[in-house]
């Protein structure tokens, strides 16, 4: 037995007691404690006594104590010496005397009252134990702890047990301690000695209460002991199967037995049963005076305190803000403070009723008090908040928190507005304060993400929070909230995903959103990809960026326009390579691209040529492709077919193309057959190729069976031998030391290179090639300092003779045998045939660049250059020409920073030079008919010479003289004369360009001026002036009005300005450009190609001009418009898109100009503008190619005709040319649309809304054909391609009359899909066989046909999703019923349970067309038609009110088709809530209390599933909460598991059992009754349990 642990520490035996006669107890000696704790342990507070006299009082006593054990023995002891008493120590408090004692009684007999259970005065009386107990007594007095139990005595068979005397048991034992009033209730203590049974299960024991019958001491007990038995009847003594086995045996006897196991338990469940009614009652409030509600307040602080103590009084006056402020200041315990709240709410709800008051009006009031009381909660909660910094702020937050909470998930709060508030205060709140609501976050995030209301609500709040973070580069004080946040966000798309598809504000955070995700882990990259995907699927366009996308064609055509720029063939075959997966057509548009007249350039030829090289040793069969491309069918006007026999004639060449293979196709085509019969153009082209293969590497075999073929064609070969020998014989006579003129007799008839074939032009350009090489001479240059001379053999061919195989080999086009020409020029020891060189590879720097020939030639002509600075000064227009060169290869900077240098001395030579003394009479020396004019200027400019600024500006005066003469007869021509000029610049630049600058300018002003196109392009030729310096001048001269009146015909400098751009056609085989007119040529392409905007404005300026001054314009100005065209041509084809571009912007809006560019795209485009249809014409040219100028066609036609004829026939075109081009998989009709009005695009849209509309979804087989019915839905992707491109059209405020005609297709889908399951699933038991499998495959058509029209309709709800949203003014009547009709059709549809699951497997990608998207952001093809519905159910639940939110969740709740089971599907509540429900309001029991929709209304009604009658059924949550997302020491089981209670009747759910979570109360009665709950437990067959 162990005794209560409040009365000491016991002896297990009767300790030795001494009788004292005078009834007075000795106490034990205390001196050397007293010492000790005087000494050792401070003074503790006088309130809190450690021994508390008990004798005084005996009743009092008896009331405090146990009843005694056993009579009291009184044991006389002798009376104790006056030295042996000793007070009761101060640190133990003081003694209490009590009156009525005498004097004599001394007061260290304060344990004489202790009752007999307690043996501590006994020990303490016992002899020695004084001694052994002093030390331990003091300390148990300092540390003011109890002393633990004896241990169990030793077991006999373990030995003998010990003494409780010795010298170890006092070390065993503690001293008596202090007697300490307990305030908790006694509970039982193991001790650990306890013997251990089997299992891990201790002996038992019982405490000494007195009330054992061990502790009753009789005779029995006091002979034999006390034997914990159970009395055992005779009757169980023996087995029972006796007495049972002769009742089993009787065939009555198993039947008896069950009925009365049975009538057992009947008469307990009626016994145990609750059958009374709810005596529920709130606890009521009095009304107190401060200090008792204060003492109440703290008796309700105090959890010793039981609740059905204080449900007596509650008081009166603490409610709102009040309450919660004495909850924080007492520090009630939560669960307290709860049931004090409610208490109080309980009683202020239920105060509306017994006012007198309706039924509706106090479930009004009873809300409206709920959700004063929220807001009181959210004021306390914001006042903690502010309060930060304050004194133990962080332990009253971590109250007010979980206050809070409590209250929350006690459905004592309204949820919608409580969490409402918590998103308004997350969104306002700054930065310092965000930690403490993400604190708050984490006890509220499953209750928040349970709906997309909120979910995306708090999706936006984080983002926005984390947003200004993230470009502040999350600094180190911020950087741990961004973590938080990052974190939160996080977490949300990877668990939470459909709450970030955001409808609005994807754009703006989608990269944030990313930076939050591990993009090297895979689940990580899938999720953000799923998520782009879906919300860029609900995304609607609302502006033209759709249009700017381009297909896998024009992305190569552009690929094929930036080689010019890039110059980089390798990364531009292999890009061209990845844009087609088919080689076929890759080649096919390459070609196209070399021969199409819309794009410019020569160089087009041998890029084609180089990319085909590239792709032949790749192992692409470009033969066969080039046959396939002669042989298709295609537009062979607007291909120049010159180009593509070059390119093939280039291949041949170099044994690319394959010459016998085309030769058979060519006959096995029988194309060659009978020269009679006539011809496809298809054929002549392929026989085309024939007549223009070169001969020159072919096999002897091959080139008879090519002549044999020509002859079978009707085509001499003898001619083309006849104009080769003719043409030779021309070259040989103009060049005779070159080609050795051996050739007598011959006809040399003058051909254009037009007309010649390219088997003629490769002849003659192998056979001048050749020649060159062989036109050699010997270097007899000597290398100062070295004693020998070079015997290398150089070029021989002086300038005039390169002028003219340049022109010649320029006027046929072949750049490859000019390539040569030129690698063996650049071994001349001509400067000027060196510079030449150089000229012409820049002039055709990017054909030359496709050749790979550049970085040969530079290197070669500077080499030579290095070798001529050896011998002697370096030449003026050979740096100038290399530098010019090398400014144009990036490789080669170094070089040209060499030639600069060089450059540099020699201007500074020049500048230093000391005067000559010829320049001493110099004026009268020089006259520019002298015959030795030119010698005298030799000697004066050489590189020895010097002159000062009077000779300088002599010189100057004679050669402009030279320039500026028309009648006369100088001596130098114009391009010598500049030449000079560039000489004497090299002097004094800055004098010079001074003088260069007045002398024009005189020129300006002369009335009688020459022409400028015949004085500045030999200046601009030697790089005295620029095209762009001379620009500048005239555009500063028509700007200042000042210097414009001292300039006659001042307009007619626009003109000059257009002249002196006209490019002149150097590759006439007649003109042979010298130096200055070859860079003139140079300078004009250079200042066109790098300049297009100053020259699409000097075109415009002189055309308006010319327009306007018609018939006054000066005669030796012909034809300036078809000059100009020609410049416009040229700049339409460079870069077309650019130069399209700014004539919309520019040249458009100019009426006078805009006839040249009207002639110049009719001229590109081949249009003959004729009276009908212009625009259906222009639409039908449109391609990959002339795609910008047919824009630029019809703008011009817009502005030109306005009227709405116009336009209807415009769009007319459109829309035709959209739907044939949508047939064929194009997109050129965008482009074009593009270019229009937006009102015209609109018709264009709703002419194929219309036409979409108009098709039926689901035909009847008996009338329609498979065909026809398999056609429908490729009619409708047409249409539907169109509407998708033209959505930008579609006004913000939307179409109101597109709603009700969705709304009826989406009702036509839905009842034709209840329709159809009704009929499979009556038909299914019935068929069999055959009849099975065509019900099997027409369910199969029929569920693929639905999955087609619910994804098109859902893109066009996707697309007019504004139209079921407006504003107040337009709004219509039955716009509630349209929102409501379409979810519920979408969510029923999408959420159908069809037997091939094709909603549910199948990606939306396969239904509808797919925008391309950034390589950033692929889409991903597994987003399912399901997942897609849903979210466009979400973008549309975002923006329709609440009222068609909740009509929708009623009727899915109680009026959906059952194979649907839309209430089984999480996704539902989600989407829809949080909905109030409206089944509280059903027929109950009149026992009922009436239903509460306070906080019912406020928290998402849960799905039961029948169990049986009135029973309560589990619910299925949207999430499932963990148990780890629960606050600790908050449960909301009970009550959660109450507001899914619902009645049952019959199986069928009839409404929620009404359940007040303010009247859960417990101990809210004094006395415990048989029902005291809230809840009426009749209903429920509850059954009391009993201990």
């Amino acid at each position: 037995m162990i005794p209560h642990p409040t009365a000491g520490v016991p002896s297990w035996g009767p300790p030795p007691r001494a009788f004292n006669p005078s009834g007075a107890r000795r106490p034990p000696d205390l001196s050397h404690s007293q010492s000790e704790m005087s000494t050792s342990m401070p003074q503790p507070l006088p309130r809190q006594p450690a021994v508390i006299d008990l004798t005084a009082n005996v009743g009092d006593t008896q009331e405090r104590e146990p009843p005694a054990k056993r009579p009291r023995l009184d044991l006389p002891v002798a009376a104790p010496s006056v030295g042996d008493r000793s007070p009761v120590p101060g640190s133990a408090g003081e003694a209490r005397i009590t009156p009525g004692v005498g004097s004599a009684k001394p007061p260290s007999f304060a344990l004489r009252g202790r009752p007999v259970w307690s043996f501590q005065a006994l020990v303490s009386e016992a002899p020695g134990a004084g001694d052994a107990r002093e030390g331990d007594a003091a300390a148990v007095a300092q540390r003011g702890k109890r002393a633990e139990p004896p241990p169990f005595p030793v077991l006999p068979w373990q030995g003998p047990p010990p003494s409780s005397l010795e010298s170890g048991g006092a070390n065993s034992r503690d001293s008596p301690p202090s007697t300490v009033v307990q305030t908790t209730p006694y509970h039982i203590e193991v001790p650990p000695s306890a013997p251990v049974l089997k299992g891990d299960r201790i002996a038992d024991f019982s405490p000494w209460t007195g009330n054992h019958p061990e502790d009753v001491l009789n005779e029995q007990t006091a002979k034999q002991g006390h034997y914990d038995r159970t009395q055992v009847s005779q009757n169980e003594s023996n087995t029972a199967r006796p007495s049972l086995y002769a009742q089993l045996k009787h065939r009555s006897g198993l039947h008896m037995l069950s009925s009365v196991f049975t009538a057992a338990l009947e008469k307990r469940q009626s016994h145990n049963t609750v059958a009374n009614p709810s005596t529920f009652k709130p606890p009521p409030r009095v009304t107190l005076t401060d200090n008792k509600r204060e003492v109440w307040l703290r008796d309700l602080a105090n959890s010793s305190v039981p609740l059905r103590r204080l449900s007596r009084t509650i008081p009166h006056g603490i409610r709102g803000k009040v309450l919660l402020d004495q909850c924080l200041s007492k520090w009630i315990p939560v669960s307290r403070a709860v049931w004090l709240a409610k208490c109080v709410g309980a009683n202020e709800i239920r105060a509306f009723k017994r006012k007198g008051t309706s039924g509706t009006l106090a479930v009004g009031l009873e809300a409206k008090w709920v959700r004063d009381w929220t807001a009181t909660v959210q004021q306390f909660l914001e006042g903690v908040i502010a309060a930060c910094g304050s004194a133990d702020w962080r332990k009253k937050m971590t109250y007010a928190v979980s206050l809070t909470a409590r209250l929350f998930f006690e459905r004592l709060l309204d949820h919608d507005q409580y969490l409402g508030w918590f998103l308004t205060s997350l969104e306002v709140a700054p930065l310092n304060t965000v930690p403490a609501w993400l604190l708050m976050l984490g006890i509220y995030w499953d209750s928040i993400l349970r709906y997309r209301k909120r979910a995306r609500r708090l999706t936006e709040s984080l983002l926005a929070k984390l947003h200004p973070i993230s470009e502040l580069d999350r600094t180190a004080p911020l950087r741990p909230l961004a973590d938080r946040l990052s974190f939160f966000v996080k977490r949300l798309i990877l668990e939470h995903t459909s709450s970030v598809v955001l409808l609005d504000s994807w754009d703006k955070y989608k990269d944030l959103i990313s930076s939050c995700l591990d993009f090297n882990d895979n689940v990580h990259k899938a999720v953000f990809q799923t998520l782009a995907e879906r919300n860029l699927r609900i995304q609607s366009p609302k502006s033209q960026q759709g249009l700017g996308q381009q297909s896998s064609q024009q992305r190569l055509i552009h690929l094929l326009d930036s080689i010019n720029t890039t110059h980089d063939i390798s990364a531009s075959s292999a890009a061209c390579l990845d844009a087609i997966d088919d080689r076929g057509v890759v080649v096919s548009k390459l070609l196209e691209w070399t021969a199409t007249s819309f794009r410019y350039g020569i160089c087009r030829v041998y890029t084609a040529v180089r990319l085909l090289r590239k792709w032949k040793a790749s192992g692409v069969d470009i033969d066969s492709h080039i046959l396939d491309f002669l042989n298709g069918d295609r537009d062979s006007d607007s291909l120049n077919m010159s180009n593509i026999y070059h390119v093939i004639s280039e291949l041949v060449r170099s044994q690319t193309f394959s010459v016998g293979r085309y030769l058979q196709w060519l006959m096995a085509k029988g194309v060659a057959a009978d020269h009679s019969e006539p011809r496809q153009p298809q054929q002549s082209e392929a026989l085309g190729l024939l007549l223009q293969l070169p001969t020159g590497r072919l096999p002897e075999h091959v080139r008879n069976l090519r002549n044999t073929l020509l002859t079978r064609a009707g085509i001499s070969a003898s001619q083309e031998e006849s104009t080769i020998t003719s043409l030779k014989a021309s070259i040989a006579e103009q060049l005779p030391d070159v080609f050795e003129a051996q050739m007598l007799g011959v006809t040399m008839a003058e051909m254009s290179p037009n007309d010649l074939t390219w088997a003629v032009k490769s002849e003659i350009g192998q056979w001048m090639r050749r020649g060159v090489t062989g036109y050699t001479r010997e270097s007899h240059r000597k290398i100062p300092g070295a004693s020998w001379a070079t015997e290398a053999r150089v070029c021989a061919l002086n300038p005039d003779q390169f002028y003219r195989v340049r022109s010649i080999l320029e006027s046929f086009e072949d750049l490859s045998m000019l390539a040569d020409v030129l690698k063996q020029a650049s071994n001349s020891e001509h400067s000027v045939v060196l510079a030449s060189a150089a000229d012409t590879v820049s002039y055709h720097f990017s054909s030359f660049s496709a050749i790979g020939a550049v970085a040969d030639l530079f290197k070669g002509l500077v080499e030579s250059y290095s070798c001529l600075k050896r011998v002697g000064p370096p030449n003026l227009d050979l740096v100038f020409s290399l530098i010019e060169l090398g400014l144009q290869m990036p490789n080669e900077l170094n070089t040209v920073a060499l030639l600069r240098q060089d450059l540099c001395r020699i201007e500074n030579r020049s500048a230093l030079t000391a005067p000559s003394p010829l320049s001493d009479h110099a004026p009268l020396a020089f006259n520019p008919m002298d015959s030795a004019f030119q010698e005298k200027l030799d000697q004066l400019l050489g590189p020895n010479g010097g002159i000062d600024e009077s000779t300088m500006d002599t010189i100057f005066s004679s050669l402009t003289k030279i320039l500026g003469s028309v009648d006369g007869q100088p001596r130098l021509s114009a391009n010598d004369a500049c030449r000079y000029l560039a000489q004497l610049r090299l002097f004094r630049p800055k004098h010079f360009d001074g003088m260069l600058v007045r002398w024009i300018c005189s020129l300006l002003r002369s009335p009688t001026r020459p022409a400028l196109a015949q004085i500045l392009p030999p200046l601009i030729g030697v790089g005295c002036v620029t095209i762009q310096a001379f620009v500048f001048l005239v555009k500063r001269i028509l700007q200042s009005d000042k210097v414009a009146t001292a300039f006659p015909n001042l307009a007619d400098l626009r003109i000059d300005l257009l002249e002196l751009l006209i490019p002149s056609d150097s590759f006439e085989p007649s003109s042979h450009p010298d130096l200055v007119t070859y860079r003139f040529h140079l300078a004009q392409r250079e200042f066109i190609a790098k300049h297009p905007r100053e020259t699409f404005d000097i075109v415009r300026d002189a055309i308006s001009l010319v327009n306007s001054h018609h018939g006054q314009v000066n005669p030796r100005r012909v034809d300036l418009t078809n000059c100009a065209m020609s410049i416009v041509h040229i700049l339409l084809t460079q870069d077309p898109e650019r130069a399209v571009k700014y004539c919309m912007e520019k040249f458009v809006d100019h009426p006078s100009s805009t006839g040249v560019l009207q002639q110049a795209l009719d001229r590109l485009l081949r249009f003959d503008s004729g009276p009908e249809r212009p625009a259906e014409k222009v639409v039908d040219m449109n391609d990959d190619f002339s795609l910008p100028f047919c824009q630029l066609k019809l703008q011009i036609m817009f502005n030109a005709e306005p009227g709405n004829s116009a336009n209807n026939g415009i769009v007319d075109a459109m829309f035709s040319a959209a739907v044939a081009d949508s047939r064929a998989n194009r997109s050129h009709w965008v482009g074009l649309v593009s270019l229009m009005s937006l009102d015209a695009v609109r018709q264009i849209r709703e002419r194929a809304e219309k036409a979409f509309f108009a098709i039926p979804m689901f035909e009847d087989p008996a009338h329609d054909s498979t065909a026809d019915r398999a056609s429908s839905p490729e009619i409708a992707k047409l249409y539907l391609t169109i509407i998708e491109k033209l959505a930008f059209s579609v006004p913000e405020t939307g179409v109101p009359s597109a709603a009700p005609i969705l709304v009826e297709k989406m009702d036509l889908l839905l009842h034709r899909l209840v329709v159809m399951q009704n009929n499979f699933l009556g038909s299914a038991a019935n068929k069999q066989g055959s009849g099975s499998e065509q019900m099997v495959r027409a369910r199969a058509n029929f569920e693929r046909t639905l999955a087609f029209w619910f994804s098109a309709l859902l893109k066009i709800v996707v697309i007019h999703r504004s139209s079921f949203v407006t504003s107040s003014l337009t709004a219509r009547p039955t716009l509630i019923q349209e929102q409501s009709r379409l979810l519920i059709s979408i969510f029923c549809i999408s959420l159908a349970r069809l037997p091939d699951n094709v909603l549910r497997l199948f990606p939306a990608a396969d239904y509808f067309p797919h925008p391309v998207l950034s390589e950033k952001h692929r889409p991903c093809p597994g987003i399912l038609l399901q997942t897609h519905a849903l979210d466009v159910a979400a973008s549309l639940i975002d923006m329709f009110p609440d009222e068609a939110r909740q009509h929708c969740a009623r009727f899915l709740k109680e009026k959906c088709p059952p194979f649907i089971q839309v209430q089984a599907n999480p996704r539902v509540p989600y989407l829809l809530g949080p909905v109030p429900d409206v089944a509280a309001n059903a027929p109950q029991p009149a026992s009922l209390p009436s239903p509460s929709p306070v906080a019912g209304g406020s928290t998402p009604t849960p799905t039961p599933i029948p169990s049986g009658n009135f029973t309560p059924g589990p619910a299925v949550p949207q999430q499932q909460i963990p148990a780890a997302s629960i606050p600790p020491g908050l449960s909301e089981g009970a009550n959660y598991i109450a507001g899914q209670l619902r009645l049952q009747y019959r199986g069928r759910v009839v409404g929620p059992y009404p359940v007040r979570p303010w009247e859960l109360l417990e101990d809210a009665a004094p006395i415990v009754g048989v029902n005291d709950t809230a809840i009426n437990l009749k209903y429920f067959d509850a059954r009391r349990v009993r201990a």
